[in-house]
């Protein structure tokens, strides 16, 4: 959406396989401006190089999204200290690492935005999901306080909390609850569950992302934007959802 829009875009990934897939992508529909970029998001040398890279080849920055994610599920019983430092570097370390390197190209640009990817799991969540909430509820502390440092530098940050998206990272989490014989039952149930009717699809969310990166949010600043279908607004959503 943001290339249709006439930007530059550089996708990044820790998946080669994937990588190689949007790059089959891009010849074939001959995206001319548009680059993709190996990097584990977890790793501050990785999103160094990744900067460095975006300085050489454009040497400024306008708008940055902090998409990387994991989901996990954990229980108190099952508690593993190094899974859940790994769900905090992707999730919520990156980002800081992102936003410092981001921070000497966006000072180059005339109308600089971040967006973080957030999670209804921030704010509402269920069983089982501990340490991905506290990962989302996290990034809701960071992205309003960063939008009070990032106001001097005339960047705005603001954040996106989907709920059920139909993506490959939502069938993951179904399967690890059900078998794959009540997947369609438990994608009707969901669709129940929401006041719209229907789980979201990935372009509800890179909607959301292109508002808040545009000028026509520019008195938005430090706001977490659920996109989730209403279902933020059901009472007593932890026991329908894990119905």
């Amino acid at each position: 959406m943001l290339y249709d829009e006439g930007a530059s875009v550089i996708i990044c990934d820790n998946s080669s396989e994937k990588l190689d897939l949007v790059d089959t992508e891009i010849r074939d529909k001959n995206y001319t401006n548009m680059s993709t970029f190996f990097a584990d998001v977890s790793s501050e040398p990785n999103i160094i190089h990744l900067f460095n890279h975006i300085s050489t080849k454009f040497g400024r920055l306008d708008y940055l999204v902090n998409n990387a994610g994991i989901d996990s599920f954990c229980s108190p019983q099952s508690f593993s200290v190094p899974k859940y430092n790994h769900v905090m570097a992707v999730n919520v370390t990156s980002v800081f690492l992102a936003i410092r390197e981001a921070i000497p190209l966006m000072r180059n640009s005339k109308g600089a935005a971040i967006v973080n990817i957030g999670s209804i799991h921030g704010q509402l969540t269920t069983a089982g999901r501990s340490d991905y909430a506290t990962s989302k509820t996290a990034l809701i502390g960071a992205t309003r306080s960063l939008s009070l440092d990032l106001a001097s530098e005339n960047i705005r940050i603001n954040m996106v909390s989907p709920g059920a998206i139909d993506t490959p990272m939502l069938l993951r989490g179904w399967k690890k609850r059900v078998s794959s014989t009540r997947l369609n039952e438990v994608r009707r149930k969901a669709e129940s569950i929401h006041p719209c009717g229907r789980i979201g699809q990935p372009e509800d969310i890179a909607n959301a992302i292109f508002f808040l990166l545009s000028e026509k949010a520019s008195f938005i600043n430090g706001v977490n934007l659920n996109v989730d279908g209403g279902i933020h607004s059901k009472v007593f959503l932890s026991t329908i959802w894990d119905h």
